[in-house]
């Protein structure tokens, strides 16, 4: 899915590309004619310079190029923008995922189960199906130990309503809690197994729209496990993320996916 006006954005680009091109290299040619400027040492460092810059505008336009998502906000009361985020691919799970053989009770025991392993500590909360904290290795001196975090949250009739609600009372929970036990990598996992397709796109509209980062020098990186349609929404925009962050939530997001497809193919 692309927004409106990409056709124009890449073929703009083009051109642009096309012009710097073909001037950079009609300079080149001009200058290798003219003797007093082809025996210029720093003429020939300038234009390696400017052709670097322009190899690394290409790449940078074959990245547009080949990108299957244009970032939108979607509104979760606008049904057209609600039907282009349903058609996102990316959001998809694998083929096969609704013909398994597990029952969504079993299932979300099971997700349950799976964060309660590797070292990860449950915290009582009468808001959350369970909240998750594991210590990090990082050396304090004094200051308390940073964990990572992790909310999970089931509900049968989902909206984003119950969404932006949520992700605001872990943003309260994360504030709270930072001194006696700072968490600067949270996530939260949204389960429903509710019917309305359209409802749930709606929610899943408040995953993809939140910016992650509620505070200085803490991230927060919702998903919603769309368990009837098959669906994993998560964040598009996550630039005002630390680096180092992104990556977190990148591999995490990968490692939960490949237990999804691994819980699939068993049953």
């Amino acid at each position: 899915m692309r927004g409106k006006g990409w056709i124009r954005d890449i073929v703009s680009h083009f051109l642009i590309l096309v012009l710097l091109g073909t001037g950079l290299f009609y300079l080149r040619k001009k200058a290798d004619e003219i003797p007093a400027l082809a025996s210029m040492e720093h003429l020939d460092i300038a234009f390696y310079v400017a052709f670097s810059l322009f190899l690394l505008m290409v790449i940078v336009f074959f990245f547009q190029l080949f990108s299957s998502v244009k970032l939108e906000r979607f509104s979760p009361g606008n049904p057209e923008s609600l039907a282009r985020l349903d058609r996102i691919r990316r959001f998809r799970l694998q083929k096969g995922f609704k013909e398994h053989r597990w029952h969504w009770p079993e299932y979300r025991e099971a997700i349950i189960s799976y964060f309660a392993k590797d070292g990860w500590e449950s915290k009582e909360d009468v808001l959350f199906d369970a909240v998750y904290t594991r210590q990090r290795k990082i050396p304090r001196f004094g200051k308390a130990s940073l964990v990572d975090q992790i909310f999970l949250f089931y509900h049968p009739m989902l909206n984003v309503i119950i969404v932006d609600q949520m992700l605001k009372e872990c943003e309260k929970q994360i504030e709270d809690n930072k001194e006696a036990s700072p968490a600067p990598r949270n996530r939260v996992i949204f389960l429903t197994d509710m019917r309305n397709r359209e409802e749930v796109t709606s929610a899943g509209a408040g995953v993809v729209n939140y910016l992650c980062v509620p505070s200085d020098r803490t991230s927060l990186y919702p998903m919603l496990f769309d368990y009837e349609a098959a669906r994993l929404f998560y964040p598009l925009d996550t630039t005002m993320v630390p680096r180092r962050h992104r990556l977190y939530f990148w591999l995490k997001r990968i490692v939960f996916k490949s237990w999804i497809r691994k819980k699939r193919i068993a049953s």
